[in-house]
């Protein structure tokens, strides 16, 4: 039996859960009136957030003017800290638990794509880091949206092919819910006024165009390929086959010497910003990644 999502409630991302500590967390950064910059590193590990304030800056861009793409201190300077005050202290509606669905996991691999994503981009230079960053981090929300809207239906699916490879699971949930976790993610980051290249590549990089469909939105959704693979090796420490990365490094121009070095540089950005993603790392004063530039041993 099909269940299919309601897209009207998806827009504007507002049904995305954020855990409650971490709005308490960035509500009173706000209150103490951190720099924008240091507010702005501090934003950047949580996707639905994320999401909402660049929509919050992209709604006041007249047309025809280049929208967000990226959590900054001059976006934040445009939402002003009264709005964003307020968007943080808006608790989310209360959402059952998606059995099978691990909260936890799904964030640190989105903080660890994005580091990913961030990290490769700028060697190879296919567009601005932190635009990179962004799009890594957001390239998953979907999956967030299905668990939050339809959790005991996708709890089912998960636990009938959580374990399939990706294009099965892609192929189950857009089956039963009518869209795809990536298809919600472009529609979710549409949304929020980010641009059409970077939303067609979230849509695609699970099975990117082939090798003679050369083209920038292309090269971007092989990036992100490469970043989810990293992220997948850093979640499990380094451990397992390196055929996924290796695969999408090649059709980016890299060998695997220097795929290596990208996942050793990405997991050390992700062990710098792995505490965030803990309640009690937030119990003392903030420190920010500019203030606490710790270099973790690579795998």
């Amino acid at each position: 039996m099909s269940t299919h999502i309601d897209l009207a409630r998806l827009l504007g991302g507002a049904i995305l859960p954020s855990p409650v500590w971490r709005r308490h967390w960035l509500a009173s950064l706000c209150q103490q009136q951190l720099p924008l910059d240091e507010l702005a590193e501090q934003l950047g590990g949580d996707p639905a957030l994320s999401g909402t304030v660049i929509g919050l800056a992209n709604a006041g861009v007249p047309p025809g003017e280049r929208k967000h793409a990226a959590v900054n201190a001059a976006m934040l300077a445009v939402i002003g800290l009264p709005a964003l005050r307020q968007a943080f202290a808006a608790p989310a509606a209360p959402t059952a638990a998606c059995e099978h669905f691990d909260a936890q996991r799904f964030w640190s691999h989105s903080l660890a794509m994005a580091c990913a994503a961030r990290v490769a981009g700028d060697a190879l230079q296919l567009a601005p880091a932190d635009e990179l960053y962004s799009c890594g981090l957001l390239a998953n929300c979907g999956q967030l949206a299905l668990a939050t809207l339809h959790p005991q239906e996708y709890g089912q699916l998960l636990g009938q092919h959580g374990d399939a490879a990706r294009p099965r699971l892609l192929c189950e949930e857009s089956q039963r819910f009518g869209h795809h976790q990536l298809a919600l993610s472009a529609t979710l980051m549409r949304g929020w006024g980010m641009p059409d290249i970077l939303c067609d590549a979230v849509l695609c990089h699970a099975a990117p165009p082939g090798f003679g469909r050369a083209g920038r939105m292309t090269d971007l959704a092989w990036l992100l390929k490469l970043a989810g693979s990293f992220a997948d090796l850093i979640l499990r420490n380094g451990a397992g086959a390196r055929g996924p990365a290796l695969a999408a490094a090649r059709v980016l121009g890299l060998d695997g010497e220097h795929m290596e070095t990208l996942l050793r540089h990405s997991n050390a950005e992700w062990s710098e910003w792995r505490e965030n993603l803990e309640p009690q790392a937030h119990i003392v004063p903030c420190r920010t990644r500019s203030g606490t530039r710790r270099r973790q041993p690579g795998f």
